[in-house]
């Protein structure tokens, strides 16, 4: 697997994200995200394939949405789960 796109958020105090696109040169596997987080010293990772990725992507933009509303109910979002 090579390493590609790694992008790091976050402070001291809260903590740090790394999100990193993995990619395999003999194209044997799919492309792939690693997603670390890190706290107090502690990491974990987790493989994100590409619908596990958009998933996320999904619900961190509803979230983002929720935020700048300020909570107000969003116009036609009500099945969100």
């Amino acid at each position: 697997m090579h390493h590609g796109l790694l992008r790091t958020i976050g402070g001291e105090r809260t903590g740090w994200i790394s999100v990193q696109l993995l990619t395999d040169r003999f194209r044997r596997r799919d492309l792939a995200v690693k997603l670390d987080a890190s706290r107090s010293g502690a990491t974990e990772s987790v493989l994100l394939s590409r619908i596990q990725l958009d998933r996320l992507i999904y619900e961190l933009t509803y979230a983002r949405l929720v935020m700048m509303t300020r909570g107000q109910p969003l116009e036609g979002c009500h099945e969100h789960r």
